[in-house]
């Protein structure tokens, strides 16, 4: 009997997937990350959806995160672009990650460079129009300010 319970146990375990990540969840440096290409949301929406399925828009924890989820991408040959768990809604200028509201780290390596008259300049630069983080397509995949009201995919995270 007890040979019975411990192959239930590793069965149960091996079910939850890698670290510990459920089902349809990858683990990306240490973290449970869901990628949905099937739906394009505002991110009011898919922030809801995340939450839906137990975790949060996604908050990249550092370089080795960010370069996992641009890794995954390629690996996966996934296109179009992603929404973060982070804006500057509440105060413009101000980047906070909803999941925990930290700060959102500025310039390099994170942020996409845009090209101006005179030259290049670091994001975010969209102002009052722009408050929602996103994981830029256009931009292979740095951090980009952009309108809520676009619709790109979710990344999650629990």
């Amino acid at each position: 009997m007890k040979r019975l319970v411990y192959l239930f146990a590793i069965i149960l375990a091996a079910g939850s997937g890698v670290h510990g990540c459920d089902d349809g969840w990858e683990d990306i440096e240490g973290s449970c990350f869901k990628f949905d290409i099937s739906m394009s949301l505002p991110w009011d929406d898919a922030r809801v959806f995340c939450q839906s399925n137990g975790g949060d828009l996604a908050k990249v924890i550092d370089g080795n995160t960010h370069r996992g989820i641009w890794l995954y991408i390629q690996t996966y040959g996934l296109s179009g672009s992603f929404w973060l768990g982070a804006s500057d809604v509440a105060a413009e200028g101000d980047w906070i990650w909803a999941k925990d509201e930290t700060r959102v780290s500025k310039g390099t390596p994170y942020w996409a460079l845009r090209s101006t008259v005179l030259g290049y300049q670091q994001e975010p630069s969209g102002g009052a129009k722009e408050n929602c983080l996103a994981l830029d397509e256009d931009r292979k995949y740095f951090f980009n300010d952009d309108a809520c009201d676009l619709g790109h995919h979710p990344i999650c995270m629990k």
